[in-house]
């Protein structure tokens, strides 16, 4: 071994070194994700001492945490079907364009619900969660402390007819 590929050797195993106390300086001073399935986790261990209001708190968090890897599941598939096709070489160039444009207006419905749901958060809301279906319904759920009231209701309503243009929409509130 020369002594360049000790030196190349030797670099790449301090860089490691560095990247691994890094990484554990990093999670030890609270720096992790609380979105994380590790933090939701850690929580739901820590909350067998816990009254049951706080239980009905997590309970309603993993309901939302379920339902976004759910969601974000369908559309990962839904995408990669689309990609399949539009890629595949013995599909006609009728089917690569619809597969093309449904890839293209997943994109679109994809932002708005994006959207929609850090604009209801901007509002005060603890959480959301946004799903446009494909017959253009939106689904929307918001985390709130208490029943959702009619003003409030009338706002949410606002806020995805705005962003989306689309008018047939049902707000569930979660507490």
């Amino acid at each position: 071994m020369t002594k360049k590929q000790f030196g190349i050797i030797f670099t790449l195993m301090a860089l490691i070194v560095c990247v691994g106390v890094l990484s554990m300086k990093l999670n030890e001073n609270g720096y992790n994700d609380p979105t994380s399935l590790e933090a939701v986790l850690k929580q739901n261990t820590d909350n067998t001492k816990t009254d049951a209001a706080t239980e009905e708190t997590l309970s309603t968090t993993e309901y939302f945490y379920s339902m976004r890897l759910t969601k974000e599941q369908q559309d990962e598939k839904y995408v990669d079907d689309m990609k399949a096709i539009t890629e595949d070489a013995n599909a006609s160039q009728e089917s690569k364009d619809i597969a093309n444009n449904a890839l293209v207006e997943k994109a679109k419905m994809q932002d708005q619900e994006s959207r929609v749901e850090s604009e209801i958060r901007n509002k005060g809301y603890e959480d959301a969660l946004c799903m446009i279906n494909d017959n253009k319904t939106v689904k929307v759920y918001v985390k709130v402390e208490d029943v959702l009231s009619e003003e409030n209701s009338a706002v949410i309503k606002k806020v995805v007819e705005d962003i989306t243009t689309l008018t047939d929409i049902d707000i569930t509130s979660m507490k």
